[in-house]
């Protein structure tokens, strides 16, 4: 099973750390860490839902042909972060 920090998503980390509100330094040094948590999961022939978590933080999002189609950010509250989430 592969690590899920080590994870190569459709989305340039600059992206994910941007919706995190990260630098890239800073995402990547916490990817690193293991407390960046990057899911992905095929959603069908052409499209591949992305899940990157980060505490609290959890972005979603949708990539079809490369370009992301949907995507949200989620601040969970009262819920223990977990490693993973998948």
């Amino acid at each position: 099973m592969a690590d899920a920090s080590k994870v190569t998503a459709p989305v340039s980390d600059d992206i994910l750390a941007d919706r995190l509100g990260l630098s890239t330094r800073e995402f990547q040094r916490y990817r690193k860490q293991g407390l960046v948590v990057v899911a992905v999961h095929e959603q069908g022939s052409d499209a591949i839902k992305v899940t990157c978590q980060l505490g609290n933080r959890i972005w979603e999002g949708v990539v079809v042909f490369g370009s992301i189609a949907f995507e949200e950010v989620r601040f969970v509250r009262g819920v223990r972060s977990r490693k993973s989430f998948c």
